[in-house]
């Protein structure tokens, strides 16, 4: 038995599917693409597959990883192949590497979020970033009990810049995205939206990987 990383791209419509229909997917996938996986021993077998860091919908993702342990021989090239034989129009197998880092390593994610250029809107942006007022209502737990509470977003920004082409504003963005504290990118929107009293829609917002807590690319 050995344990392998599959990395994979999910893009265009297939963003707006679920985290959980992605699961269902990609098991599906590995049992068609006749990978040996390993099952798990007890009453009642599984197979180990382990998605580390679920996707937020409506974002795209360009490295996603997910861990599978197989037995007998099979080579990375080969389940890589046999996997995009199988999958939907939108995923990607990308590569199949070893796990070198640990899913507890886990720190950071960083984003790139496209908006419709308008004028000044980089100034504003910059602005509201620098503010530490961003703020806004998330579902969360206080006493043991679900509702919904302020966050200061402000707080969790790791780092960010913002630049612009010919088609777009685009802010490159690190937030948290561990097992232990997590934050969507949608949730600086919201708090972008409520500082700057507008209604901001993004373009597009491509998660392009995950990051440790040294802001080392997780492999």
């Amino acid at each position: 038995m050995r344990c392998v990383r599959i990395w994979f791209s999910k893009q265009g419509r297939v963003k707006y599917v679920s985290h959980l229909d992605i699961m269902r997917c990609m098991t599906r996938a590995v049992r068609r693409a006749n990978i040996p996986l390993w099952y798990t021993e007890g009453f009642n077998p599984h197979p180990y597959l382990n998605f580390l860091q679920p996707m937020p919908l409506g974002v795209e993702g360009l490295n996603e990883p997910l861990d599978i342990r197989i037995e007998d021989e099979i080579t990375d090239a080969d389940i890589m192949a046999s996997l995009n034989n199988v999958l939907p129009v939108g995923i990607k197998v990308t590569r199949v590497t070893e796990p070198y880092m640990k899913s507890n390593d886990l720190a950071f994610a960083e984003y790139e979020i496209y908006f419709e250029k308008e004028e000044n809107l980089v100034s504003k942006l910059d602005n509201a970033m620098q503010s530490g007022e961003l703020v806004c209502e998330k579902m969360g737990k206080v006493n043991g009990r679900k509702r919904v509470k302020e966050v200061n977003v402000s707080e969790n920004i790791k780092k960010y810049s913002l630049s612009e082409n010919d088609d777009a504003v685009i802010m490159n963005v690190v937030l948290p995205g561990g097992n232990t504290k997590n934050v969507n990118p949608m949730n600086l929107l919201d708090a972008l939206n409520k500082y700057l009293e507008s209604d901001i829609v993004p373009l597009n917002i491509v998660r392009l990987r995950l990051l440790d807590d040294k802001l080392i690319p997780f492999e």
